[in-house]
């Protein structure tokens, strides 16, 4: 796989001998995570940059065989979205999260994690038709104030938490489970007591 940025050209990730091997500035963020004996040769780019926008071609060239499979993917990076957030109580706060592919991938579960001041609550949605979402026992402070709002056909387990409350500081973290692939977004909630006043520092 390289990529073919709009300056320069540059090797990802090599496949051979059973072993893949990223290259350069990918190093420890490209990995392959397809079967490449079904002719899938699917890349999972993490910590993803500015610098890495441009066209992505994969190659695959099988023993025995003259073909050569070849296909091109564009990336557009968008602009960092903040981590921190900051909300009055009371209000509405909606988290984002999700996972963006070339590939026609589902996922199989979304889950967020709250923590705060060592105490930790998981709240989980495994998407199903026509199934309402059900709240674990131990995410019963949330209970009637997360929604969820994305479209998880899209990959998308966005939330939003309504009514917050003086409580609810702390650290939420979105896990996006593709089968045995992972994409993790944290989020840091920090909020206003009142209107007049501002943000405290926890």
């Amino acid at each position: 796989v390289r990529n073919e940025n709009v300056c320069t050209e540059d090797f990802v990730l090599y496949y051979y001998a059973n072993l893949s091997v990223a290259v350069g500035r990918f190093q420890n963020r490209a990995h392959l995570v397809g079967d490449i004996l079904r002719k899938d040769g699917s890349l999972l780019l993490q910590n993803v940059e500015e610098a890495d926008q441009g066209n992505y071609t994969c190659e695959i060239r099988f023993e025995m065989e003259s073909q050569v499979f070849k296909r091109t993917v564009a990336l557009h990076v968008l602009p960092e979205e903040p981590n921190e957030l900051v909300v009055h109580v009371g209000d509405s706060i909606q988290m984002g999260c999700v996972f963006q592919s070339t590939e026609k991938k589902r996922m199989t579960k979304v889950d967020w994690m709250f923590s705060s001041e060592g105490r930790r609550l998981c709240y989980a949605i495994t998407p199903k038709l026509n199934l309402p979402v059900r709240y674990p026992q131990n995410w019963s402070r949330f209970q009637n104030r997360v929604n969820l709002v994305g479209d998880t056909s899209r990959n998308d387990g966005s939330i939003l938490l309504q009514g917050v409350k003086e409580s609810d500081r702390g650290s939420y973290t979105c896990s996006i489970h593709l089968g045995n692939l992972t994409f993790r977004k944290t989020f840091v909630l920090h909020h206003w007591l009142g209107r007049d006043e501002g943000p405290r520092s926890w």
